[in-house]
């Protein structure tokens, strides 16, 4: 199960970095950047999502858009419904 998640942070470029640094231990993709923002989407677990969000609030998070929990099945296993 995952959820992925955009993220956008407005601050200044300290903030910034250290906003970057947090974003490092997710499998993140940076998807616009400026002196004063950025934008990337991160897919991860809900509660590492919930955490990273929590992270990111006192550096200038502004805005977050989340998919919600999609899952499927490992290797040869497939689901059926009945």
């Amino acid at each position: 199960m995952r959820e992925m998640a955009l993220l956008k942070v407005v601050s200044s470029s300290m903030e910034l970095k250290r906003a970057k640094k947090l974003c490092k231990k997710y499998k993140h993709t940076i998807l616009d950047k400026t002196t004063k923002s950025f934008v990337f989407e991160v897919s991860a677990l809900k509660k590492e999502i919930d955490e990273l969000i929590k992270k990111l609030q006192p550096l200038g998070l502004v805005s977050a858009s989340r998919t919600g929990v999609v899952a499927m099945t490992k290797g040869s296993e497939i689901y059926k419904q009945d």
